[in-house]
C-alpha cells in the first residue's frame, strides 16, 4: 500500500507515519504539508490512499479534494478534522466533494503516543477497508434493476410504521442521496450514522435542507412524531421507548457496542422491543464492521423487514455484508432502489 499523508502539522504527519510503520500495512509513505503540495505529488506519483487535513494553508482540504477528484476519481481520501462546528461543516463539504470518510483529531494534543493510539484504532481499519474496496473490480455505476416484486407486495401489505437506518463509512453522502428523493413517507425514521459529536449536528442540518420532512439531531426525551427523521447524536446510543401518549427517544452513554457509540445494534434492538406489536422495518447501508447485524436479527425475530444495501453501490460493503452472511435480511437493494422502497412506508 502506498500512502500520501497531507497535513500542516508535523505531529500528525509523524504519528501517522509511525502507526503505518508499526502496522506493516504500507510499503511507501509520502507526505505533504498542504493541499497544493499534495496535488503536485498526485500528478507525478501513484498512491493507494490519501489522508488529508481539513484546515491547511495555501490550499485547504475541501479545495484539495475538488482538485484531486479532477485527476483521480477513485483514490480513497480520509479527512482529518477538528471537532468544532466550523470544521465539521467543512468536513461534510469534503464528503460531498468526494472524501471517503472522516476521522476527528485529538484537540490540543501534541503527544505523539496519544495520537498514535487514536490512529491505530480509528485510521488503520479504514485504510484496510477502503483500499481493499477500491481495488475490487466492481461497477459502482451499474443501473439498478426493478425492485423485487415480492418485497414491494409485502411492504404494501404489512405497512411498517417505523423505520430504522444504520450507516457508517460512505453513509453521509448515501443518506443525502436517499433522503433528498423520498416523497411520501408518514412514518418516523431513526438513523444511526457513525460520526463524532458536532458532526452529527451538522449532518442533521444538512439533511434537513434537502427534504420537506423535518430532520433533527435527537435529544433525550424528545417526542417521536410522524414525518420526522431523527439522527442519533455522536457519542450517544439512541433508543425508543413507550410513553403515556406515544413514544420517546432516550439517549445514553452506556458501554460501546461493536466498538462504537452510537450503535445501530442498540437502536434496532430497542425498536424490536418497543414496537414488538407493530410492523417495523430496518435498512443497513454502507459501512465498515458488523454493527447492525445482531440488531437485524432482533428485528427479524419480531417479524420485521430487514433490507440491506448491495455491494455494487456501497462505499464499503461491511455492515450490509455482516447481515447478509447471517441471512438476517429480506432483500438486497441498490442505492437507486432505496427511495422507492421507503416511499412504500406511507
Amino acid at each position: 500500500m502506498k500512502v500520501l499523508i497531507v497535513d500542516d502539522s508535523v505531529v500528525y504527519r509523524s504519528a501517522i507515519k509511525m502507526a503505518l510503520a508499526q502496522s506493516s500495512l504500507c510499503e511507501t509513505v509520502d507526505t505533504a504539508n498542504n493541499g497544493k503540495a499534495a496535488l503536485d505529488k498526485l500528478k507525478t506519483a501513484q498512491y493507494d490512499i490519501v489522508t488529508l487535513d481539513i484546515e491547511m494553508p495555501v490550499m485547504d482540504g475541501v479545495e484539495a479534494i475538488q482538485e484531486i477528484r479532477k485527476i483521480n476519481k477513485e483514490i480513497p481520501i480520509i479527512v482529518f478534522s477538528a471537532q468544532n462546528n466550523h470544521a465539521a461543516s467543512k468536513a461534510l463539504r469534503a464528503l460531498e466533494n468526494g472524501a471517503s470518510d472522516i476521522v476527528k483529531k485529538i484537540e490540543g494534543s501534541g503527544d505523539i503516543s496519544e495520537n498514535l493510539k487514536m490512529i491505530q484504532s480509528e485510521l488503520l481499519p479504514r485504510f484496510k477497508a477502503l483500499v481493499e474496496n477500491s481495488k475490487k473490480t466492481k461497477n459502482k455505476t451499474a443501473a439498478a434493476g426493478p425492485v423485487n416484486k415480492d418485497t414491494k407486495a409485502y411492504l404494501k401489505k404489512s405497512k411498517p410504521q417505523f423505520l430504522g437506518i444504520g450507516s457508517s463509512t460512505g453513509g453521509p453522502d448515501t443518506l443525502k442521496s436517499i433522503i433528498s428523493k423520498i416523497k411520501h413517507i408518514h412514518v418516523p425514521i431513526f438513523i444511526v450514522q457513525h460520526m463524532p459529536p458536532v458532526f452529527t449536528t451538522q449532518l442533521a442540518k444538512a439533511l434537513d435542507k434537502i427534504t420537506h420532512y423535518t430532520v433533527v439531531e435527537a435529544a433525550n426525551n424528545m417526542q417521536v412524531q410522524k414525518d420526522h427523521i431523527y439522527i442519533a447524536p455522536g457519542d450517544y446510543h439512541m433508543r425508543v421507548v413507550k410513553a403515556e401518549n406515544g413514544y420517546l427517544i432516550r439517549l445514553d452513554q452506556s458501554e460501546k457496542v461493536c466498538f462504537v457509540r452510537p450503535a445501530v445494534d442498540v437502536l434496532f434492538k430497542s425498536m424490536s422491543e418497543t414496537f414488538s406489536d407493530k410492523p417495523i422495518a430496518c435498512l443497513v447501508l454502507t459501512g465498515m464492521g458488523s454493527d447492525g447485524a445482531q440488531g437485524s436479527q432482533y428485528i427479524k425475530s419480531k417479524g420485521g423487514t430487514v433490507l440491506i444495501q448491495d455491494e455494487s453501490s456501497s462505499i464499503v460493503w461491511g455492515m450490509p455484508k455482516a447481515v447478509f452472511e447471517i441471512n438476517a435480511y429480506d432483500d438486497i437493494l441498490h442505492l437507486d432502489q432505496i427511495p422507492e422502497i421507503i416511499d412504500l412506508l406511507s
